[in-house]
């Protein structure tokens, strides 16, 4: 009886210990799956609705941080739909064998029959028997459960993305995430290999966007010039690209010399093409001509700047009006009230062409003299005096401006105290406002 106690106990003793390891190892496998999973740099999603994936980067403690990469891809038509749900990433292969007899390049296993791959081949190992119908649908749902991506973005998963990788399969229609949808690239069906493959062999590896229909030319003075006349541009795979063309540099026709423009084009696969010319501006047959420019006598709100000196200023050279931004102006302050301006027009190889005009700050009234309280004339008594009455004997003069007699404004009213007030104003060419009053009795 007291072996069986004594095995008993021993067994139960066993059963507790085993029970216990178990739970150590699973507490440290938990712990080990939870370290790795830090050690895992990257996150994926990817949404359904959009054919779009988003590459998250992770910190040191395994939280998100910000996206880092956008990818197009193919989820599975209707009727195949990729799975959604989140997952750990299995396994890799370099060429798997997929569904229907064809393979495909990178591949990365998500769950069960469900992988990242490239768009499939219909021979294995052979980079130059690419389906270029379904590469053209990239951007949409057109597989049968996986993944399907460009093998750029296959081999980037492939490389980057350990095994244990979090995937994300999701729905969400109102943003494809927050890198948002790439542009789809397409290529020409007789096109057999995927653009972005790095393999040395792929013709398509080092191709460049041409641009062509490009030379050096020389303009007359003053001509326009169209500088994307016969200029094309075609992509990296064969297409027209014209319409993508940016140019930089302008051309002045009014101001002779060399000018350097640069075209540039970017195609779908993100390859930059340029190119430059030169263009050649002559110089013009005839000296150029300033029209506008004069002495003038200013008021005090006035300011004395670039912009008013250009006001009534323009130039002409060969009967076509130059841009005010050919004239070259210096302004000079002779004092506080003077200015003295000098405008220029320099033409290539023409000698400059200059004028000049003075700006006097008036800040005078006009002088009135003669002014003075007087009584009616006897024939004009008990009638309201004439203008002709006030202003006799009464000037107006002023330093800048030329003054007449018909300068003079006057106003009679009846004077509360008696007889007639008449008021004297006169305005000069500054606006400079002079006024004074006198009272004619009776």
């Amino acid at each position: 009886m007291n072996k069986i106690i004594k095995r008993f106990i021993n067994l139960r003793t066993f059963v507790l210990c085993l029970g216990l390891t178990a739970a150590l190892f699973l507490m440290s496998t938990q712990e080990a799956s939870a370290v790795e999973q830090k050690k895992i740099p990257y996150l994926i999603k990817v949404n359904r609705i959009y054919n779009t994936i988003t590459i998250y980067e992770k910190d040191e403690a395994g939280n998100m941080k910000e996206p880092v990469k956008a990818m197009i891809c193919s989820v599975g038509d209707k009727g195949t739909e990729t799975i959604r749900g989140t997952f750990q990433t299995k396994e890799k292969y370099r060429w798997k064998a997929l569904m229907g007899d064809v393979w495909g390049q990178y591949s990365t296993r998500i769950v069960g029959g469900i992988l990242f791959h490239s768009v499939y081949y219909y021979e294995n190992g052979n980079p130059a028997s690419l389906a270029s119908r379904e590469f053209n649908k990239l951007g949409s749902a057109a597989s049968h459960g996986c993944i399907r991506l460009t093998v750029e973005d296959a081999k980037w998963i492939y490389d980057n993305c350990a095994i244990g990788t979090t995937v994300v399969i999701y729905d969400d229609k109102k943003s494809p995430g927050p890198l948002g949808k790439p542009e789809p690239i397409k290529i020409p069906t007789s096109i057999r290999w995927d653009p972005t493959d790095p393999s040395n062999n792929n013709p398509y590896k080092d191709k460049m966007p041409q641009i062509t229909g490009l030379k050096n030319i020389s303009v007359a003075w003053g001509d326009k010039v169209d500088l994307l006349k016969g200029v094309k541009a075609r992509s990296s795979l064969g297409f027209d690209i014209t319409s993508k063309l940016s140019v930089n540099g302008n051309i002045n026709s009014y101001i002779p010399g060399v000018y350097k423009i640069n075209y540039s084009v970017i195609d779908d696969l993100g390859r930059i093409g340029t190119k430059s010319i030169k263009v050649s501006v002559e110089d013009s047959v005839e000296a150029p001509v300033f029209e506008g420019v004069s002495d003038k006598v200013v008021g005090n709100d006035v300011e004395v700047n670039e912009a008013y000196a250009l006001a009534d200023v323009e130039a002409y050279c060969e009967g076509i009006k130059l841009d005010k931004e050919d004239i070259e102006v210096n302004i000079e302050a002779i004092s506080e009230v003077e200015y003295y301006i000098t405008y220029t027009i320099r033409l290539g190889k023409t000698i400059p062409v200059t004028d000049y005009a003075t700006i006097i700050i008036d800040n005078q009234a006009p002088v009135f003299t003669g002014i003075a309280d007087r009584p009616l004339e006897t024939s004009e008594i008990g009638e309201v005096p004439s203008i002709d009455y006030a202003l006799s004997g009464v000037t107006v003069s002023d330093n800048y401006t030329e003054m007449k007699l018909t300068d003079i404004v006057v106003t009679i009213s009846e004077n509360p105290e008696g007889g007639y007030l008449i008021t004297y104003e006169a305005v000069d060419g500054a606006g400079n406002v002079a006024m004074e009053q006198s009272i004619i009795r009776d």
